[in-house]
């Protein structure tokens, strides 16, 4: 907000022409009633958010809307300060990837899930440990190893003999931090619709106002987990979410998070979207043609509250041809996912491409052109006939041919490879990918009302316009649709 600052003693400022009392505009920022942080208005909450606490505020009243708040957690600074629970607690630090690990006393620390190194240091608690909440390991290594191995057998493209040859090892059992996302969402959504009356096309702008609410939705709070890894292996059963009790940590690393929920906003703002516009089919059943504009869709969140879960995830690092490929199972379900490797045939075609493509294709190409010169030359520069003369311009004859069938070869596969491997990369792309994530069913609270709005605005009329023999010959419209093609 700005203040209004008059000139000191009515001095003139540099640039007030002699004229007194020129004033100075000062701005004044917007301080947060918790933690006196700055904050600003976020659209995407509709209403003040503080970035250091998380907490969100109404704009005209200040109260608390929301929070992606954590809690009471602290760093300790001795000793002295450390509670009784985590003083039967250690932290396991990797000196190779500085993964931050946490363990009950008697759990003996052989290896870093994350990076496989056995790298790691014990040293006492820093930060205070205290999830809210645990779901306990019921799938156990072997069923997690017999779980991978299905996933794996069931992919395709992926390189020859991996399937085979890979061996699963360094499986460690990890207890991973996730925030449990609670909130209101609203969503308005703008597409086009369209339909089809055989002499014409009506054309509506689709105005939909999507009102939901959503429980659960899972976001892990740590940094060296991939997140798509982390939703590949949704969902966990909340049925079996017990309070957190330092007994379910006996033999199971926990890690502690690194990425608060007001870190995680962004990514919660994103994945709420795609749940929105995955409803898109439903507003579009009516239409014979429908199409969202994504620049014109907005969604927003309210009555916001997280809360800190840790849950059981196998870890497994596949070796093979000296490369290795991160792997987890959800240890309540069994869901197995991961990233395969697609097959190396596609590499090898995309060197022969490159080749092609490259300067060194200039040496068959020049060497085509150069041998008929001098194939003339050893014809027309001499009448003598001699054994080695005639050799050599049949040598020279066949050598250009061989030339140029292989000029004219290597373009032709080097076009059937690049279709080929851009087919086979496109679908190994989307069979070797991380599964999809559950969506907006999963996390849907059907006890809280649900509401979808949608409005029509005419846009206007397409007519089709016919020759003398009743073919299409082109499309008449009416007010912005005159050039709209169907």
């Amino acid at each position: 907000m700005w203040n209004r600052q008059p000139n000191i003693n009515g001095r003139t400022g540099p640039f007030s022409n002699g004229q007194k009392s020129m004033e100075r505009l000062t701005a004044e920022s917007v301080k947060c009633p918790t933690c006196a942080s700055n904050i600003s208005y976020m659209p995407e909450v509709k209403g003040m958010m503080c970035r250091n606490c998380g907490n969100i505020y109404d704009a005209n009243t200040m109260e608390i809307m929301g929070s992606f708040g954590t809690g009471g957690e602290h760093d300790y600074v001795g000793e002295q300060d450390i509670s009784a629970e985590d003083r039967t607690r250690h932290e396991i630090v990797c000196n190779s990837c500085g993964a931050q690990l946490i363990t009950d006393e008697n759990t003996m620390s052989t290896m870093c899930p994350f990076c496989g190194s056995p790298a790691l240091i014990t040293r006492r608690m820093t930060r205070e440990f205290k999830p809210d909440y645990i779901i306990p390991f019921k799938i156990d290594k072997h069923q997690a190893t017999k779980n991978m191995m299905d996933w794996i057998s069931s992919r395709k493209y992926t390189p020859w003999g991996f399937k085979s040859k890979c061996r699963l090892t360094k499986m460690t059992a990890l207890y991973v931090p996730f925030w449990l996302l609670d909130c209101h969402v609203n969503t308005e959504i703008t597409g086009t619709g369209k339909f089809d009356r055989g002499a014409s096309k009506v054309v509506y702008e689709v105005n939909a106002k999507l009102t939901y609410y959503v429980k659960g939705v899972p976001f892990d709070g740590a940094a060296k987990i991939a997140n798509k890894l982390m939703e590949a292996i949704e969902p966990f059963d909340y049925s079996e979410l017990v309070s957190f009790d330092n007994k379910y940590l006996q033999g199971f690393y926990a890690d502690k998070y690194d990425k608060r929920p007001i870190d995680l906003a962004d990514k919660m703002f994103s994945r709420l979207d795609s749940f929105s516009l995955a409803e898109t089919e439903t507003i579009g059943m009516k239409y014979d043609e429908y199409e969202v504009r994504p620049e014109k869709t907005f969604s927003w969140m309210s009555d916001v509250k997280t809360r800190y879960c840790l849950l059981p995830v196998w870890f497994m690092t596949v070796e093979f041809e000296d490369r290795q490929y991160q792997f987890a199972v959800n240890g309540q379900t069994g869901e197995a996912s991961g990233q395969m490797p697609t097959t190396s045939a596609t590499d090898k075609m995309d060197f022969f491409n490159n080749m092609v493509r490259s300067n060194w294709k200039w040496i068959p190409i020049i060497t085509a052109a150069v041998i008929p010169f001098i194939i003339g030359n050893l014809v027309l520069g001499d009448n003598s006939v001699s054994g080695f003369k005639t050799f050599l311009i049949i040598f020279l004859s066949t050598l250009e041919t061989i030339t140029l069938i292989s000029i004219v070869a290597s373009f032709v596969l080097a076009f059937l490879s690049q279709f080929v491997s851009k087919r086979i990369q496109r679908v190994a792309a989307e069979v070797n990918d991380y599964d999809k994530d559950p969506g907006l069913d999963q996390y849907l609270d059907v006890t809280r009302k649900t509401k979808i709005d949608v409005q029509e605005n005419l846009l206007g009329q397409v007519l089709k316009e016919t020759n003398n023999g009743n073919n299409l010959s082109g499309l008449v419209g009416d007010g912005i649709f005159d050039t709209f093609i169907p």
